[in-house]
């Protein structure tokens, strides 16, 4: 299996949160990359404004796209 750049697992994580909300489990699953990893890219791209997390809680955290990131998922 060919080892996957940042940029294409970011980009990934973007398109499945356009569809709807989602927990990190979740886009783990939808990726196919371990939970740690999706959670270090979901920081950076927190960071850069592309997702909000809505909900943190001991047991859960859902994350959205915001607009910035809408904009890059549809190439505007």
């Amino acid at each position: 299996m060919k080892k996957r750049t940042f940029s294409e697992i970011r980009i990934l994580l973007l398109k499945s949160l356009s569809n709807s909300r989602r927990t990190i489990n979740e886009l783990s699953r939808i990726s196919g990359v371990n939970w740690k990893t999706t959670e270090n890219h979901l920081t950076y791209l927190v960071g850069k404004g592309l997702v909000r997390e809505i909900v943190n809680s001991p047991y859960a955290r859902i994350f959205e796209l915001s607009e910035k990131g809408k904009e890059v998922c549809s190439g505007k």
